[in-house]
């Protein structure tokens, strides 16, 4: 039913909490997940322009997720990892909808939020999908 999953993980302590429902889901027929970093592109070239500084922040999240990638493939899912640079809620149900995913699963909040809260990324997730979008609650 859900044979490929876009994950959004932002490195909170929350994203990491979502991952058992990621691999749980691979109990129920899930076959493959793309992991998916996004760092809203004008916070980050606020800090700096260069090309070469964003292509070594790209590298250095990409190898600091292959944490997450053992554990997804630990249980047998193929695991596809990306780091994105603009609007989070874009990118990740922009690459669902091109990678013909059946969910996103995405925490309830991320780095820097009240558990109680929803986030607005969430939000928009949720207002832009055409997919079922599963948020774990962050505790």
């Amino acid at each position: 039913m859900f044979e490929k999953i876009v994950f959004a993980f932002d490195f909170s302590k929350f994203s990491e909490g979502a991952i058992p429902y990621v691999t749980k889901l691979r109990e129920y027929g899930a076959k493959e997940v793309i992991v998916i970093n996004v760092l809203e592109y004008e916070e980050f070239t606020s800090r700096s322009s260069s090309t070469l500084e964003i292509e070594d922040y790209r590298k250095r999240n990409f190898d600091r997720l292959k944490y997450v990638k053992d554990e997804f493939e630990k249980v047998g899912l193929r695991v596809n990892l990306r780091v994105e640079f603009g609007i989070p809620s874009k990118i990740v149900t922009t690459i669902a909808h091109d990678e013909n995913a059946n969910i996103i699963i995405v925490a309830s909040t991320g780095a820097g939020f009240s558990p109680s809260l929803i986030g607005s990324t969430v939000q928009n997730i949720i207002k832009l999908s055409k997919i079922p979008v599963l948020v774990v609650p962050s505790f």
